[in-house]
């Protein structure tokens, strides 16, 4: 409460200018106003359009500007004011009503008035019993709960002075307020004006005077930027009483937290539109710096660590071992390696150590997905806690952590036939699937060695020494490659690539091979008959056989030639009796695998094995480092590139947020009229920004959960990629940080977007939106 004394006006206004520059001209909104106003009166202000009279009431209101003169309010001058002290004026001095209403369109009634409550620091338990008396009060009860965008000309009116009202300010300004309105609804307006005006001071700007002129006190006229009439029409009750008046002003406490939590979530979702594109823009930013700061750790540890392209087991204990000439190893070979100190044992034929498998059930249902490593059964009889041991061909046992992914599935695997899957290729390792008729636990340095390899793994998968057999002769297939000859002309065979693999049939007879549609084409006259000329080769042999064409295959005669039912599957696959599959492929071991006791004196040992008549080639020194002893420089130069990609990834989300808040302007704007500080508005935008930044956010932990879950179960879209296993380095601390990093820059965002939105006035910033 404020105590006006006999004498000084609530408002006046001494030679007061405004001007307007822009393109090196100057242009005068109206020039070296004098005018005095005081509560209780009701002043039309009319003109016609350009006469500056609209520009008059935005700069009584406070949202504009001026630039000569003096403007007091209660013998207090403004021109010193700054926007801040601009915002507390139009706060406690100032209730708006527009012709364009400047309501919130999202908003309900009831929410709109109680915009104003929440913006003064009104308590939570006293808003809706005041913001209720008002909307009954200017006749809106039964709108309470409808949005201002269903409403019509009149009743947006009313709300606008139902939000003027709620301000309880000493001074309202209407621009304009009949200007949409009908004639009835209009004289509502002007009518409710007039009942405000006994303990207020009502400055409305008119182009229709005869509508105000039987309720207004005072009216001035404007011609070209000047004050051409000034004339009291009646002398208001206060004017009368001439005794000091008590002017209530309106609250203007600051925003509370709850408020603008409260304020700020329903801003997030109340448009869905803009919402589910700030939802996209953040899972884009959210998504990108998981990317980039996963890669960052990933190069990291292929820095220190390295990788390999041809070997999947690069274990720092592996050395591998060929002879002199690529010639096959014998028994005397080995039991010479045997004898050196730190061998811990010889894996003869290693191919098999590079070969991961995926174990599932190959169903659409999934119930489990498996990866693990080939081993022998004999090795792991010991550990064996349910089944029994692999008796037949295609059986096998699992061995897993007792508390890992694999052994809650132990049960649903055991007595079932699993598809095992060359993991690199996503083909069956052998035709036939395996069933599984035991399983058993790692020890503790089995589960050690498994969690330190360089490979993921679940488990082992081991088997006899007849499936073992069938595997390595699928295996050495996947490392040949073929050249077809018929009828002098020449095609090449990639079993590892899918191009024309060679599969064995019994349904074949022996010097006999079965070829698909596109192979009997390379015949002028058909293939069947035909000599076919197949050349086998690896890096250590290459040997041809020659073939007689029995039969072309396709979809209709598969199953009467190899009694099948699968062409989809096998299209394009050569079919050779079984013994003729056994002499292209069961070679003897041309190179196998050392695993040393300590691979800290791996290099050593290496050299003792040349000695003894051998050639050797430790995995570890192969793998592809990129610190070649320049780590620091490496790790400084990926931190300036993940700060640079941060950056940009900032400046990005920024201004595609900055479009797409661009709808926004006429809420912000809207609600500085309103008296809201540039730190309501910041903090507005913070939470809006917040919020939708925390659903991206765990949006996307969701999905990266759900990625990992679906690696372990075999249905997940990254596996086998590079992404996954970068997400893989990801740790709990990983995403701390990232929250962190993340949270900033959403809120950096929010910042660097108000700061553009108060470079102008209120009243210039909403222009520039309608």
């Amino acid at each position: 409460m404020v105590s006006k004394e006999r004498g000084t006006k609530m408002l006046r206004l001494e030679r007061v200018s405004k001007f307007y520059s822009g393109n090196g001209l100057v242009s005068t909104g109206f020039s070296k106003v004098d005018l005095e106003f005081d509560i209780g009166e009701f002043v039309a202000i009319t003109g016609e359009s350009g006469s500056g009279k609209s520009t008059l009431l935005n700069v009584i209101s406070g949202l504009d500007s001026y630039e000569e003169g003096e403007m007091y309010i209660m013998g207090q001058p403004t021109s010193g004011f700054s926007k801040e002290d601009l915002e507390e004026y139009r706060k406690k001095y100032i209730g708006s009503i527009f012709q364009t209403f400047n309501l919130i369109n999202s908003y309900t009634v009831y929410q709109n008035v109680e915009l104003v409550l929440l913006m003064s620091g009104y308590d939570k338990s006293e808003i809706p019993g005041r913001v209720r008396e008002i909307i009954e009060q200017v006749g809106l009860s039964d709108y309470e709960k409808t949005k201002a965008s269903k409403l019509s000309g009149g009743q947006k009116q009313r709300v606008a002075i139902a939000r003027a009202l709620a301000k309880e300010t000493p001074i309202i300004v209407a621009d304009e307020p009949t200007g949409n309105l009908d004639s009835q609804s209009a004289a509502e307006i002007i009518k409710l004006l007039h009942q405000l005006s006994k303990d207020k001071l009502i400055i409305v700007v008119t182009h229709n005077y005869d509508q105000v002129e039987p309720y207004v006190t005072r009216k001035i006229a404007m011609h070209d930027g000047r004050v051409a009439e000034d004339k009291r029409l009646r002398v208001t009750a206060i004017q009368a009483d001439q005794k000091e008046t008590e002017i209530k002003t309106a609250k203007a406490d600051s925003l509370s937290f709850g408020s603008m939590v409260r304020l700020g979530v329903r801003n997030t979702f109340n448009i869905p539109a803009k919402f589910l594109l700030l939802l996209v823009v953040f899972i884009f930013l959210c998504s990108a710096v998981f990317a980039q700061y996963s890669s960052f750790m990933y190069m990291g540890e292929m820095t220190t660590g390295g990788y390999n392209n041809y070997f999947s087991d690069t274990d720092k204990d592996r050395i591998l071992v060929t002879k002199p000439g690529g010639g096959e190893f014998t028994d005397a070979d080995y039991a010479k390696i045997k004898q050196i100190d730190n061998v811990d044992k010889i894996v003869e034929y290693d191919l098999l150590l590079d070969l991961v498998t995926n174990v599932t059930d190959d169903s659409e249902k999934g119930e489990y997905y498996v990866t693990t490593k080939l081993g022998e059964a004999a090795d792991y009889a010991d550990q064996l806690e349910e089944g029994r041991m692999p008796k037949n061909s295609n059986e096998a046992i699992m061995i897993c952590p007792r508390d890992q992914y694999a052994a809650q599935y132990m049960d649903v695997i055991m007595d079932k036939k699993a598809e095992v899957m060359d993991q690199n290729s996503g083909n069956a390792i052998i035709k036939d699937k395996i069933k599984i008729v035991g399983y058993g636990y790692m020890t503790e340095e089995q589960q050690k060695a498994m969690e330190e390899s360089d490979i993921y793994l679940e488990g082992y998968l081991c088997v006899n020494d007849d499936t073992m057999a069938n595997i390595r002769l699928a295996a050495l297939e996947r490392y040949c490659t073929q050249e077809i000859e018929l009828a002098n002309h020449i095609a090449e065979g990639n079993s590892a690539a899918g191009v024309m693999p060679i599969r064995a049939s019994s349904k074949v007879p022996k010097g006999e091979i079965y070829v698909p549609e596109d192979v009997d084409a390379m015949a002028e006259s058909g293939a069947v008959g035909k000599e076919l000329k197949l050349t086998n080769k690896s890096l250590y042999f290459e040997d041809t056989f020659q073939f007689k064409v029995g039969a072309v295959y396709n979809k209709s005669n598969l199953s009467y030639y190899l009694d099948r039912d699968d062409f989809d599957a096998i299209s394009g696959t050569l079919f050779i009796n079984p013994e003729d599959y056994g002499k292209m492929f069961n070679k003897g071991n041309f190179q196998s695998s050392v695993i040393v006791s300590d691979y800290k004196t791996a290099e050593e040992t290496a050299v003792k094995i040349q000695k003894a008549g051998f050639d050797t080639f430790h995995v570890n020194d192969g793998l592809i480092s990129y610190s070649q002893g320049f780590d620091i420089i490496q790790e400084t130069l990926r931190t300036i590139m993940l700060v640079a990609m941060l950056l940009v990834l900032f400046f990005i989300t920024y201004f595609i947020t900055k479009l797409i808040l661009k709808s926004r302007n006429v809420y912000f704007s809207t609600i500085r009229m309103l008296g809201a500080t540039k730190a309501n508005c910041s903090s507005l935008l913070k939470t809006e920004l917040f919020a939708v930044f925390n659903i991206a956010f765990f949006f996307c932990i969701g999905v990266i959960g759900i990625i990992k879950v679906g690696n372990f179960q075999g249905k997940s879209l990254l596996q086998n990629t590079s992404m996954n296993e970068m997400l893989s380095f990801l740790t709990t601390g990983d995403y701390v940080i990232l929250y962190v990093v993340l949270c900033l820059m959403a809120i950096l965002l929010a910042a660097r977007y108000a700061r553009q939105l108060f470079k102008k006035t209120a009243m210039n910033a909403y222009k520039e939106e309608v």
